[in-house]
């Protein structure tokens, strides 16, 4: 097909036609996506005339030529996480620096990574080739200035870091967690779509959708936990950092640049700072401390499924943060 001209559009949303797989585009400019998450990013360029009244549609095997046309950066670093543990704020402390593209928990990449869940014959290598071209679409250029590039993953694609690994193996990738009693808690008062059987597919944490809805809520979310930080356990070292939770945002600045090869000035360190005085998911609020008020607020009933479930695989994280050494 011939392929409109999309520079400086990206896609948006992913859906099926006729079992073909389809990509809605939306045009961004030269506009940063500084916004906690990209769907956030997005919303904001839709409240624009232009992109309520010309969008672009194209099946995502087109994705092959345009990328042939016009790659893009290849990415610099991978952000995995346990969920409600500081990768949002990893995150947007990268995305203060204009040299940087950052694209958080963009919906088409989810959708590529759970294609085999709507169509059991799409095989891995046809996963891995989707992957890597809606990897290189997001990262295409938009300004002069950008030269970095990283991708925060949802929680939940701990569970195809093989797959994952196997389409960028040079790729360096860090996981960010918590203690699991904090992470319940904030669940609990706000549940993410990974915690609600059916919002996200069960069957990716191991469990069919009847078990699931049958098992009780606070059970279900312990595993889901669970299944996440043991995939990132029982995946190689190479290439890999964990980074807890207790080590932010100083980790950032004296750990994970170093990490990600990111040559850095002390203006660079000065900005992320800035952003780290404010709360990642609603940065007009100033960011307070939290972790013990949590820890507070757990219930007896969250701290018996935390040890039976999830506690075993986060102390194991932290025995790999004890022996990783520097980067």
């Amino acid at each position: 097909m011939t392929l409109p001209a999309l520079d400086r559009w990206v896609p948006i949303r992913l859906y099926w036609q006729r079992q073909q797989p389809m990509l809605d585009w939306c045009y961004l400019g030269a506009r940063r996506l500084t916004e906690p998450f990209f769907d956030q990013s997005i919303d904001a360029c839709l409240r624009h005339p232009f992109n309520v009244l010309f969008r672009h549609q194209t099946p995502l095997d087109a994705l092959g030529e345009l990328l042939a046309r016009s790659p893009g950066l290849p990415p610099t670093g991978f952000i995995f996480h346990m969920s409600r543990c500081g990768s949002t704020l990893v995150a947007q402390m990268l995305a203060a620096l204009p040299q940087h593209i950052v694209i958080a928990e963009a919906g088409p990449i989810d959708g590529v990574l759970r294609a085999n869940l709507h169509d059991p014959t799409i095989s891995d290598q046809q996963r891995i080739a989707w992957l890597r071209w809606i990897v290189g679409a997001y990262g295409r250029r938009r300004s002069a200035e950008e030269r970095r590039y990283f991708i925060k993953f949802d929680s939940w694609h701990a569970l195809d870091l093989p797959l994952i690994r196997r389409a960028f193996p040079t790729v360096p990738w860090i996981f960010v967690y918590r203690d699991p009693i904090e992470v319940l808690v904030s669940h609990a008062r706000m549940p993410g779509s990974q915690m609600v059987p059916g919002l996200v597919d069960p069957r990716v944490f191991g469990l069919d959708l009847e078990t699931a809805v049958q098992m009780p809520q606070i059970e279900y979310r312990s595993r889901v936990l669970a299944s996440i930080c043991r995939a990132a356990v029982e995946m190689p070292r190479d290439q890999r950092l964990v980074i807890p939770y207790r080590r932010l945002p100083d980790a950032v600045w004296d750990t994970l640049l170093d990490f990600f090869r990111i040559e850095h000035s002390t203006l660079d360190i000065e900005q992320m700072q800035h952003v780290a005085q404010f709360n990642a998911k609603s940065p007009r609020q100033p960011f307070e401390q939290d972790a013990q008020a949590k820890r507070q607020a757990a219930s007896d009933e969250i701290r018996q499924v935390v040890d039976r479930w999830v506690r075993p695989w986060y102390e194991q994280l932290d025995r790999l943060y004890a022996v990783q050494g520097d980067p």
